[in-house]
């Protein structure tokens, strides 16, 4: 089995090397599958991460889920301590440049309680047949994860799904994960 840092400059390889028409035709059929998700048409207040160029992108989920009147949280790094805060986003200028490049919420935005969040969005690197996820390595959502309730699901293409990754006991699993081609559900 390869190691966590074998997969990430692997899969980082493949991100780097995606062309750009079939990423965003592959964004696309991931978020169909997405609002067909009944997780999805039922939840009222979701989070999901702000996607960077590489990944799936959530930016589309983000205005779609706001349009439809669903109370959007994304998350703010709080860097000195390596946590998560789960802020409210109104619109995408509720958004700016910030920790690690990515757009995340202003700091004038509502902090929302992780316990109130019915569905949670999360990146990673590499998931697994088994909903293992490996994320870039600094921990963040895993520490996050593991105080929240409502599903979580993993946005991936299919080239990041592997039958088994090798995690640790920290790890947190997903429970659905989403890729252009499938829903893989665990619960």
């Amino acid at each position: 089995m390869l190691s966590k840092s074998e997969i990430r400059t692997t899969v980082k390889k493949k991100m780097f090397d995606f062309d750009i028409s079939h990423k965003m035709a592959s964004d696309q059929k991931i978020r169909d599958n997405i609002y067909s998700l009944r997780e999805y048409k039922m939840a009222e207040t979701i989070s999901s991460y702000v996607s960077k160029d590489e990944e799936v992108d959530t930016i589309n989920i983000i205005a779609q889920s706001i349009n439809l009147k669903k109370t959007v949280c994304v998350p703010l790094v709080i860097r000195h301590n390596s946590l998560l805060e789960m802020r409210k986003v109104q619109s995408l200028d509720d958004l700016k440049v910030g920790c690690f490049n990515i757009l995340q919420p202003k700091e004038n935005t509502k902090i929302v309680n992780p316990k109130d969040i019915e569905l949670f969005f999360i990146p990673g690197i590499a998931f697994s047949e088994k909903g293992e996820r490996i994320g870039r390595g600094g921990g963040y959502f895993d520490r996050f994860l593991s105080e929240c309730d409502g599903p979580k699901i993993g946005l991936s293409y299919e080239f990041q799904v592997f039958d088994s990754l090798p995690v640790q006991k920290h790890d947190i699993k997903m429970d659905i994960i989403v890729t252009e081609d499938r829903v893989i559900s665990f619960v």
